[in-house]
This record gives C-alpha cells, sequence and structure tokens, in this order.
C-alpha cells in the first residue's frame, strides 16, 4: 500500500528546497553587485533577521511562533529605520538599490516561508509574494546586463525560482484534482 500523493509531494518539497537554494543565491548575489561594506552590512541586516525568524518559525519553537506577531513588527521596525539611515546618508540611487534588493530578498524569504502551507490565505501570501518577486528581480536583471556574469547569475537565479514555483504549483494543482488536498 502506497501513500496518495507521494510523488506530488515529494515535488512540493523539491520545490520548497529550490526555492531555499534560490534565496541563498540570492542573498549571495546581492552581496556582490553592492560595492559598498556599509550597505552591504546594511543588506545582512536587513535580510538575516527574517530568514533567522521564518526558519525558527518553521521549526516550530514555542517561543517564537508565539510571538511572532511581536517579531514580525520589531523586524519591520527595524527595516524602516534602516532604510531611513540609508537614505539620510547615501545619495537617492544607491538608497534605492539597497532598497529594492532588500524587498526582493524579503519577498523570497516569505515566498519561501509559506511555500508548502496547506492554508489558503498562506497560498495567497506565497503567489503573491513569489510574483511580486519576478517584478523587482526582473528589474534588477536589467540592471544587470551590462555585468555579463552578474546577468547569467540572475538569470539563473530566476530560472530556478520559476522551476520551484511551477514544481510547488503544479503539483499541487494535480493533488487537488485528484481530491488529495484541500486548502484550510
Amino acid at each position: 500500500m502506497s501513500i496518495k500523493g507521494k510523488k506530488e509531494g515529494i515535488y512540493r518539497l523539491l520545490g520548497s528546497i529550490l526555492l531555499l537554494i534560490s534565496l541563498v543565491l540570492a542573498l549571495f548575489l546581492e552581496f556582490l553587485t553592492l560595492n559598498d561594506l556599509i550597505l552591504s552590512i546594511t543588506l545582512i541586516l536587513i535580510t538575516a533577521p527574517p530568514f533567522v525568524l521564518s526558519i525558527l518559525l518553521k521549526l516550530e519553537q514555542d517561543f517564537f511562533v508565539n510571538n511572532a506577531k511581536k517579531f514580525s513588527y520589531l523586524l519591520l521596525i527595524e527595516i524602516i529605520v534602516i532604510n531611513s539611515l540609508i537614505s539620510a546618508f547615501y545619495n537617492t540611487s544607491l538608497a534605492l538599490t539597497t532598497a529594492i534588493t532588500s524587498s526582493s530578498n524579503i519577498l523570497l524569504i516569505i515566498c519561501w516561508h509559506f511555500s508548502l502551507s496547506i492554508y489558503k490565505k498562506n497560498k495567497i501570501i506565497f503567489l503573491i509574494c513569489g510574483i511580486s518577486f519576478f517584478f523587482i528581480h526582473y528589474q534588477i536583471l536589467l540592471d544587470s546586463i551590462s555585468f555579463s556574469h552578474l546577468f547569467i547569475i540572475n538569470l539563473i537565479l530566476l530560472i530556478t525560482i520559476s522551476l520551484g514555483l511551477f514544481l510547488i504549483m503544479a503539483a499541487e494543482l494535480i493533488m487537488k484534482k485528484k481530491g488529495w488536498l484541500n486548502y484550510l
């Protein structure tokens, strides 16, 4: 006797792993594109805490799960303060680049976090964040056209993310069509 939807479940998990690999690749790529040490540090300060919180929430650590809303508010305040400081001390184009880069990374973190959820609200957030990431990162891709190595890495990143999103959505559509998956 086999488990129904085993193959589709593996595809969902593989899609989530591809999103995680893409997330790590995106974080690494952003450090390559920012030439300023202070901007790289601020990018770490903006993207690392949401990523760590997402991992801790996925591991279902009681303290973090019970206080997730408080941590989310603190992260939002931290991101606003850091982006405000960058805007005050750097020129507009560098501040805008940092804000766009950090927001695309945060969208990818949220997309990965909700990728395996069976709740309809979380699945909608997953889709919106995935699509928004594509629109924002497409602009980053166009900006990196003059640097061939960054353009190729960005293109590989977008292909990997689209494959991960496709695997998750295709597997869920198949499971939903067969009646093996019902969103809550």
